[in-house]
């Protein structure tokens, strides 16, 4: 039966008077009428036509503001956040702090949907801060509510439990209407639940639900079984648990909360995972994403896609698990993109501040991919870890970052590190007698994640050094195991000096990272392992650094033994760098392909080549002195300065050489040390504008 609305005429043409009247429909609809969605709407599109047609703006902002909430109810984001958009312009330009508070609550929440949980508790702190100073209790006790909510979202149980211990030491939990005393217990229990305090949470729990039947509201219905589920899961009540993840989800489909059904879906997939029937687990969470895709619910897509990319990578099918990864990544990039779209000024209305606030949210994905395509398209091991430590202080804070790369051959670990923005590699440290953070990864194939290391190290390690901590030693520490195949071949760490300097969304993009960075440590390994046995490079038809170090060494001994001088020319192509970052690594190679055709027509027989790293090229000429190596070099130089290399028809690349030389002529050292002496002049070289010869002084 319709709702009738003609018996608030009355109240209606209160509003005429005066607009604050409209506290009568608010307090009715946060009430009465909340439960019995039907009534609720009809109401408020019947007062919103009232307002419109009277010009009632302030009156209207409250109305789009319930408005909103009922569309968020049933999952309508999209047009929940254009409503509490005009709602708080509304609020704003009439000074209605009131109003303003109560819109903020509802961008809290769809913040929190999105995954934006930063964002959220900024509105948050801004809402209880106009809330207090107002003097408004209810709406400070909801405001850290909805603050405690966010953070156990994002995974900060300790501290949402902090704040609820606050709002029943300040007594703002007597403030609480019934309907919030539910929340309250039900954000409590899922805290307890996840800090493993079950007797605590199951107290919570039964509160809640008791209470919530006598309201019968619901949404509640199903979050509250869902967490039952959960609360069972994890004291191993098996049954008790399958029959509350059913019922939940039940409860969900009859009331077409689709979004809590999907949450449902994704703790009881959980669940199955935990219990071995992952079967059921996947099909559970491809349920999730298909209603999730139907609806736009960015944050269940991106939570299903982490978990079935994890399960997938377990199980070595790697397929699905980059693809799981790439709709990851491609979520979280929408998320960000629908934040810019959908910008809502915090309060202090520092809008450029705000913007650029959105720009870093929205860079982070760009940054995931680009690093991503940079580690694996680098074969060397050093030169990766350069990359990765330049660019991972655009996707997290650190102030230590290290990754170590673990030999299972030799049972070693060798650990590279930036201190002083200068690498430096460890002498190597055997696993099984280190009770380190990197060790426990390695032995244990799980990653260490710590906010404050003071309290919590002893869950992975016995005995550390805190001197400094927080001051010239980190607080919080991230280590993620490089995993490819089920093989360790390293750990990653990044870690801060404060404490709580990490959330979920930091620990995932890292993971994420982790994985690339697996697969190019594990390519580079084999790499450098084939080099090893391989004599000649298979890009330019140089010998491989190893032959040509053979080579070498045979000539410093023949050097000691008969005096017949030789010379040691290290090559280096200027700038190539910068023809990689234009054209890509195909045409990148192309061209050293075709440099050292021209190189390798320019020596002569009785010479060595060899290439000695990406763009390098080490030259050995027996029986020569400094002045005839200087004239071949010369030769090469000028040859290559003056040649046009065609790639393809739209794509020409001339370049330059820079070449160090040395003589060598002195028993006492070894041929490394003319290698090195060589290298210092090509550098002198490079530090003179380039394109030059350079001997040895």
């Amino acid at each position: 039966m319709s709702m009738d609305c003609k018996q608030y005429e009355e109240q209606l043409l209160k509003l005429l008077e005066n607009e604050d009247n409209i506290s009568f429909f608010y307090d009715l609809l946060d009430n009465t009428l909340w439960n019995n969605y039907k009534d609720r709407k009809e109401l408020i599109d019947y007062v919103i036509n009232f307002c419109e047609k009277n010009g009632l703006d302030e009156a209207l902002a409250w109305m789009y503001y319930f408005l909103g909430w009922h569309n968020y109810e049933f999952s309508n984001y999209k047009k929940s956040i254009e409503l509490y958009k005009i709602s708080k312009d509304i609020f704003t330009n009439n000074d209605n702090k009131k109003g303003l508070v109560y819109a903020y609550n509802g961008l809290i929440a769809i913040y929190c949907q999105n995954g934006q949980y930063e964002l959220a508790n900024e509105l948050g702190i801004s809402g209880i801060a106009i809330a207090k100073e107002i003097n408004e209790k209810n709406l400070v006790a909801k405001l850290l509510l909805n603050t405690s909510i966010t953070n156990i979202l994002a995974g900060s149980y300790e501290y949402a439990k902090e704040i609820l211990d606050y709002i029943i030491n300040t007594h703002d939990y007597d403030n609480l209407s019934d309907l919030y005393k539910v929340v309250y217990n039900k954000a409590l229990a899922e805290i307890e639940i996840n800090l493993g305090n079950f007797d605590a949470a199951y107290k919570s729990l039964q509160y809640a639900i008791e209470n919530n039947n006598k309201m019968g509201v619901n949404v509640f219905t199903s979050e509250l079984y869902k967490l039952s589920g959960c609360y069972y899961g994890r004291i191993a009540q098996i049954e008790n648990a399958e029959k509350d993840f059913e019922y939940s989800c039940q409860v969900a489909t009859d009331n077409d909360y689709l979004f809590e059904k999907c949450e449902a879906l994704i703790e009881w997939a959980k669940f199955k995972f935990d219990y071995g029937d992952n079967d059921k687990a996947v099909y559970l969470l491809n349920e999730a994403i298909k209603i999730s895709n139907e609806n736009r619910f960015y944050r269940i897509i991106k939570n299903s896609s982490m978990l079935l990319y994890d399960y997938y990578n377990k199980i070595k099918d790697y397929k699905k698990s980059l693809l799981n990864l790439e709709l990851y990544l491609k979520i979280d990039r929408e998320i960000q993109n629908y934040n810019n779209t959908s910008y809502i000024g915090r309060a202090n209305n520092n809008i450029n501040k705000e913007i650029k606030l959105y720009r870093i949210l929205h860079d982070k994905t760009e940054v995931l991919s680009y690093i991503g395509q940079k580690i694996i398209s680098t074969l060397d091991v050093k030169k990766m870890i350069i990359e990765v430590n330049n660019e991972i202080n655009k996707l997290v804070k650190t102030d230590f970052f290290a990754i170590t790369v673990y030999d299972s051959d030799t049972e070693e670990m060798l650990v590279t590190a930036f201190e002083e923005n200068k690498l430096d590699v460890k002498p190597p440290i055997k696993v099984e007698t280190s009770s380190t953070f990197t060790a426990y990864c390695i032995k244990n194939k799980k990653p260490v994640i710590i906010n404050d290391i003071r309290v919590e190290y002893k869950k992975y390690v016995n005995k550390i050094s805190l001197e400094g901590r927080g001051v010239n030693a980190p607080l919080s520490i991230i280590y993620l195991p490089l995993i490819i195949k089920d093989e360790v071949v390293g750990v990653m760490t990044v870690q801060n000096l404060k404490v709580n300097a990490y959330d979920i969304d930091d620990v995932n993009r890292l993971k994420v990272i982790a994985n690339y960075i697996a697969i190019a440590l594990k390519n580079a390994i084999k790499y450098e392992k084939m080099e090893q046995v391989a004599v000649y490079d298979s890009l330019t038809g140089f010998l491989t650094k190893r032959e040509i170090l053979k080579e070498g060494n045979l000539q410093s001994e023949d050097f000691r033994n008969s005096l017949k001088y030789f010379c040691i020319l290290m090559i280096d192509i200027d700038d190539f760098k910068r023809v990689n970052d234009t054209y890509g690594h195909i045409v990148g190679d192309q061209a050293i392909k075709m440099v050292t055709q021209t190189i390798g027509k320019l020596i002569r027989n009785t010479d060595f080549i060899g290439r000695y790293g990406g763009d390098e090229f080490l030259l050995i000429c027996p029986n020569t002195t400094m002045k005839t190596a200087y004239k071949i070099a010369e030769r090469i130089r000028k040859t290559v300065e003056n040649t046009k290399y065609i790639i393809k028809d739209d794509i020409d690349i001339s370049t330059t050489l820079s070449i160090g030389i040395y003589e060598f002529n002195d028993k006492e050292l070894t041929f490394s040390d003319g290698v090195n002496r060589a290298d210092s002049s090509m550098y002198n070289a490079k530090n003179n504008n380039k394109n030059k010869v350079v001997a040895y002084k």
